[in-house]
């Protein structure tokens, strides 16, 4: 298994593929094995890089785990691996990191894909209190297997569902407590709103309807951007790699290879089905 080592931290990452490079990140409490539906799909046309985050899968747990550390990790990482232009994928909180590279260095990226992901975790509403609160007691009470299958039930609760909660479960449990609390405190404050003209890429902003975010919170997103295309998959959750992936990827590479995905922001236009 090839790892980096980089300054100040042993990072895993796998390749697949060959063609433009595309790195894909993962959110919180997840790892590059979350993207095990996409990888097969796009390394048809693409340089696939699917790193584990630091503290996360089989990265090393070293210093701390802000946005803008895990940002230059990968940065590092694609400087070690000579890769200078690149389409970038986040989602969730690795969607906060896919942000933060492309306001640090917007000409390094060729398009961005934001899915389930906004550009600020401040907790600036209730509910958004509420959602950090209940994982930060969680975790630090009960720890990462209670939580991981709170989560799971709530990222896939019907009841065809279940390999799916049983994966997201598995996968949760094998978090470090101590990463994920710290994690979860360094993302309260993150925000690059202020920032977003930077983004002079093409941006798909990928949402689900009935994600932790509000729909209208991903409309806004959309809409603060310079050029931009929104996809709303109705009827999905947080997930949405892992729960509709032909969906999914099929929208990522139509808007990868220049075709129209989603709709123009500012425009009306039906919520797209899965």
């Amino acid at each position: 298994m090839p790892y980096a080592e980089l300054p100040g931290v042993r990072l895993h990452y796998e390749e697949a593929g060959a063609g433009p490079p595309l790195v894909l990140l993962h959110g919180i409490g997840a790892s590059r094995q979350d993207w095990e539906f996409q990888v097969p799909a796009f390394a048809r046309r693409f340089r696939v890089i699917t790193p584990d985050l630091r503290g996360f899968g089989q990265s090393e747990r070293s210093g701390n785990y802000s946005v803008a550390t895990f940002a230059g990790d990968i940065w590092a990482l694609l400087d070690q691996l000579k890769i200078e232009r690149f389409n970038l994928i986040g989602h969730s909180m690795g969607g906060a990191v896919a942000l933060q590279m492309a306001v640090d260095r917007p000409q390094r990226i060729e398009r961005l894909i934001a899915a389930d992901t906004l550009p600020s975790f401040q907790t600036n509403t209730f509910g958004k209190r509420i959602l950090f609160a209940y994982r930060y007691l969680m975790m630090g009470v009960f720890g990462p297997q209670r939580l991981s299958r709170a989560v799971a039930a709530k990222l896939f609760p019907e009841p065809h569902q279940q390999a799916l909660r049983d994966r997201a479960t598995a996968g949760g449990v094998a978090n470090d407590r101590t990463v994920y609390l710290e994690t979860l405190r360094q993302l309260l404050g993150w925000s690059v709103l202020e920032q977003l003209q930077k983004l002079t890429m093409p941006v798909l902003v990928v949402a689900a309807e009935h994600d932790y975010f509000p729909v209208p919170d991903a409309e806004h997103f959309a809409a603060a951007l310079r050029d931009a295309r929104l996809k709303i998959f109705a009827g999905m959750h947080h997930a949405l790699p892992l729960e509709a992936p032909q969906a999914f990827n099929a929208a990522v590479l139509r808007f990868l290879s220049g075709q129209a995905t989603g709709r123009v922001v500012k425009q009306t236009s039906e919520v797209a089905g899965p």
